[in-house]
């Protein structure tokens, strides 16, 4: 009797804290098809391929009120067509400002293109093609109104390193004793907004050279009527250490060769054009820049990276939280000694 008493009380509590909680869920299911021709450098045109997959956009998740002063969000994403968790965290708002704690939305987020097909890569939003987005990731998190800042798990692990001048990567120590650092302030008015972002980590390496990463991004988004503009610009030194990478070939990383590190300087833009045409019908045009410079790197005898994406786009929707959006666009990675990649395809999705 007192264990169906004890069993009863403990759903009572379970219930109760389940009823006292607003819950609400959401979700979306959205693949890619997409046919795409890479042009290899120094090498024979590719062939044209088909792909079709589940997009890691495509997600589960919830927001949750708790009371006026606690909120809390979770969301499951599909990397490699697995669950993992995208979002998971939980907001106190104390008066004057808001805690985070948790994987959040960072307060790096310089983005807003919608870009979403190239070749096999997935919503890549002109992603290290301009851009500043550290997107979610794991933080403590303070807002003031359009002021946040957040402390970061430091990135330590993600210099350069040649295989054929030291072949045991893996064997390099590194230290870090400060968390990276991401701060933004954001202004938002009747037409859009504007906002600028910094980021600055630092970590040793084999006990005898420093690497030091840190980043401004200024972004913007403009709505007049039917017709939105939107820029960014990024510069910053190794800005790849700062878990926001670039799409040249040194990936905005610096280098360490066992011996010393050179600085990888990043520069580069995006700019778009959307317009409503109507309810069923929204267009959107984007371009994105990066150039990679390694300072004094006779080391690999190329110092210089540059690569590009543009793309038009037709959102499409079918019927309320159906879209299809087809999409046609290049990605530029020649002078960074890739490939050229041409693709057309569209995006399936359905909200619920």
């Amino acid at each position: 009797m007192k264990k169906i008493i004890a069993a009863a009380l403990v759903l009572a509590l379970v219930a109760g804290s389940a009823y006292a909680a607003e819950w609400n869920f959401y979700g979306e299911a959205m693949i890619y098809t997409v046919w795409s021709e890479t042009d290899e450098i120094d090498g024979d045109d590719g062939h044209t391929q088909f792909a079709e997959g589940l997009y890691e956009a495509a997600a589960i998740g919830a927001e949750v009120k708790v009371s006026d002063e606690l909120t809390a969000g979770f969301e499951y994403g599909t990397a490699d067509g697995v669950a993992d968790i995208v979002l998971l965290y939980g907001e106190w708002d104390f008066g004057s400002g808001i805690l985070t704690v948790g994987r959040a939305l960072s307060p790096i987020n310089v983005a807003y293109s919608n870009q979403l097909v190239a070749g096999e890569e997935e919503d890549l939003g002109l992603g290290g093609f301009g851009d500043f987005d550290q997107s979610e990731i794991t933080q403590l998190k303070l807002t003031f109104g359009g002021f946040s800042i957040a402390l970061i798990n430091p990135e330590k692990d993600a210099w350069v390193a040649v295989d054929e001048l030291n072949n045991n990567a893996d064997t390099y120590e590194t230290q870090a004793v400060i968390p990276m650092i991401a701060l933004c302030y954001k202004a938002e008015f009747d037409k859009g907004e504007a906002q600028v972002s910094g980021g600055y980590n630092t970590f040793e390496i084999d006990d005898n050279e420093d690497i030091d990463a840190y980043a401004i991004g200024l972004g913007s988004q403009l709505n007049f009527g039917a017709l939105g503009v939107f820029a960014t610009f990024v510069w910053g030194q190794n800005i790849g250490n700062l878990a926001t990478g670039t799409a040249t070939g040194y990936e905005g990383l610096a280098i360490y060769n066992g011996n010393n590190v050179y600085d990888c300087e990043s520069i580069g833009g995006t700019i778009g054009v959307i317009f409503n045409v109507n309810d069923m019908l929204t267009l959107e045009a984007g371009y994105g820049y990066i150039h990679d410079e390694i300072d004094d790197n006779a080391w690999t005898g190329n110092e210089s990276n540059i690569a590009q994406s543009y793309y038009l786009q037709a959102a499409i929707t079918l019927a309320p939280g159906v879209t299809v959006t087809p999409e046609v666009g290049m990605i530029d990675e020649r002078e960074a000694g890739q490939n050229e990649t041409l693709y057309f395809g569209a995006a399936w999705a359905i909200s619920f």
